[in-house]
Order: structure tokens, then C-alpha cells, then sequence
């Protein structure tokens, strides 16, 4: 069985909105209940997965900024050099990125979250490894 991923897509990157507007994704939420992870105990790490697995795939040169917001938390400042900060809230042409995705496991969605919360140990069942 193959295990389940979260999609983390390039374009969210350039959006205001982008990764679920910053709140958790459903299947996440999913994905916890059913192996009886609380994921109340921690917050779900947005910007720590994009910076590890989203942009180093990213094909062109970005830079990346965390934002102090209840919306998208991580997006790029700009793109081979020139700013795309316009394009968060749609004031202008977002670049195209390429890929235009990868997918990031579970399991290391879960152990992204408990390192940043400083846990080892999150209550678990259904024969999660971590």
C-alpha cells in the first residue's frame, strides 16, 4: 500500500491564499484521526515543509519570506530576481513555477510538526512508524 502524501503546489507560493489559505489541510486532519494523532498538541508546519521539500525542487531562483499572517505563511519574494510580492493578493501576473508540485508523505508531515513543537513521542495508533 502506498502511503498517503499532501500535494504542496508551486503556485500557492504566490498567493495570499496559497496552502489552504495557512489552515490545516482536511486530509492532514484525516490522516491524524484515523492512526489517533492529536494534532491539537501542535500547529501544522506549513513553512517548514515548503522550505525542505517544495523549494529546492523548484526549478527557477527564489526567494522565499515567512509571513506574520492568519493567511498563506511562506511565500516567494521573488523569482530570478525580480519581485513577485504583486502577485500575492493578484495586483499582478503571477510567474509560472515550475514543477507545479511534489508530494510530501504523512509521516514526514508528522515528524516536520513534532520536531517543531519540540515532541518525540505524539499519541499514536495504527501502526505508524516514525
Amino acid at each position: 500500500m502506498t502511503e498517503p502524501t499532501l500535494t504542496l503546489f508551486s503556485a500557492d507560493l504566490l498567493s495570499k491564499w496559497g496552502f489552504n489559505d495557512g489552515d490545516s489541510p482536511g486530509s492532514w486532519l484525516d490522516w491524524c484521526d484515523n492512526r489517533g494523532v492529536d494534532y491539537n498538541t501542535f500547529d501544522f508546519p506549513w513553512a517548514s515543509i515548503v522550505r525542505k521539500h517544495l523549494v529546492p525542487a523548484i526549478e527557477q531562483d527564489v526567494t522565499v519570506v515567512d509571513v506574520e499572517t492568519i493567511h498563506n505563511p511562506i511565500r516567494v519574494r521573488t523569482v530570478n530576481g525580480v519581485d513577485a510580492t504583486q502577485a500575492w493578493s493578484g495586483k499582478a501576473a503571477a510567474p509560472t513555477l515550475t514543477p507545479e508540485y511534489v508530494d510530501v508523505s504523512m509521516t514526514e508531515v508528522l515528524r516536520l510538526a513534532l520536531a517543531e513543537a519540540g515532541l518525540t513521542d505524539p499519541p499514536l495508533s495504527g501502526g505508524v512508524t516514525l
